[in-house]
């Protein structure tokens, strides 16, 4: 049987997490839960167990199964006492949310993003908008070119900080997380949630995951938090956030797990003129701000930055009267 997560290439369908398990602790100030759960993965897809920062509960002694502890295999952070999270805690959990009044496991697959314009009214997100917020930490993502819009087989891109290229930065994006309990033991589950197309990736798809600022992290996974007030943080990432180059077809295969997967390619003559008609970038590396190559790349490549180190989105404006913005549905994506 095939595996379920190869034809789950949506928007966001597949991402990276390079850093290790130390690196990522230290990059997102959380508390280690995963039992020593964390690795480095270059081909992160649908079904995958992959860490997750949630918000550890105010009260001492609030333990993983949520406030009075226990072995429920919750994550922490289901607190609503309007008081501010202790902390962050990583946990491990599994790509593709289930809700929790879900008969079958199996929906997970066809829950893999979330759309930020209807997260707060569909039944199968909003319980988990209200109290059950997430980060998912991510060094870039892959998103698939098709010319004319309708090939099977497209042209991969990495999408990335920019000025990253390697394991260097480390962003987050918003996700939902929820917990099922009708197997043998909880299963703990989470999605992305995605908006209109960044600046300069509407080449690739209408739509892009929801990176969120560092600023916001806290409030964003706080479970007291009043969910209108986060909609402001559901918008496209800014101009000069992100830079992206193509990729060579192997990362298709789920089973491809090789970090060489996100080293630049040469596009094919054909791919590369298409991709130009469609306003991508064909050159190696793009920053997505000025549409130059990775030489002049507006956050510079030549000096290495710290693994781990938090993405610059200072650029984002959180105004409340900002629209979220798309309206177009992936695959994987209520």
């Amino acid at each position: 049987m095939s595996d379920p997560a190869a034809t789950l290439v949506g928007m966001c369908g597949r991402y990276t997490q390079k850093l290790k398990a130390d690196d990522l602790v230290a990059a997102m100030s959380a508390r280690d839960e995963t039992g020593g759960g964390v690795r480095e993965s270059y081909n992160v897809a649908p079904t995958s167990t992959m860490p997750i920062v949630v918000a550890e509960p105010p009260a001492a002694g609030g333990g993983p199964g949520g406030a009075a502890g226990g072995d429920s295999g919750a994550p922490s952070g289901d607190d609503r006492s309007g008081r501010a999270p202790a902390g962050r805690v990583l946990r491990l959990a599994t790509w593709g949310l289930v809700p929790s009044w879900a008969k079958d496991r199996a929906i997970g697959t066809k829950m893999i993003n979330a759309r930020a314009e209807t997260v707060a009214t569909k039944p199968a997100f909003r319980a988990a908008f209200a109290a059950r917020r997430c980060l998912v930490p991510a060094t870039g993502f892959y998103e698939w070119f098709h010319p004319g819009g309708g090939s099977r087989r497209g042209q991969p891109f990495y999408i990335y900080p920019a000025g990253h290229p390697e394991s260097g930065g480390i962003f987050a994006f918003a996700g939902l997380y929820e917990v099922w309990r009708k197997g043998e033991t909880p299963l703990v589950t989470f999605t992305i949630l995605t908006t209109g197309a960044a600046e300069g990736l509407a080449f690739l798809h209408d739509r892009s995951p929801v990176i969120l600022p560092a600023a916001a992290w806290d409030r964003w996974i706080d479970p007291a938090a009043d969910p209108a007030a986060l909609a402001p943080l559901l918008r496209p990432a800014p101009v000069g956030v992100l830079a992206a180059h193509p990729v060579g077809a192997a990362v298709g295969n789920v089973r491809n797990k090789d970090p060489r997967l996100t080293d630049p390619v040469d596009l094919d003559p054909a791919v590369a003129e298409a991709v130009e008609l469609a306003g991508g970038p064909t050159v190696a590396a793009v920053d997505l701000a000025t549409g130059s190559g990775a030489a002049s790349s507006r956050a510079g490549s030549a000096e290495a930055r710290p693994a781990g180190a938090a993405v610059d989105l200072s650029l984002f404006e959180l105004d409340p009267a900002d629209a979220v913005t798309g309206d177009v549905t992936a695959r994987g994506e209520r």
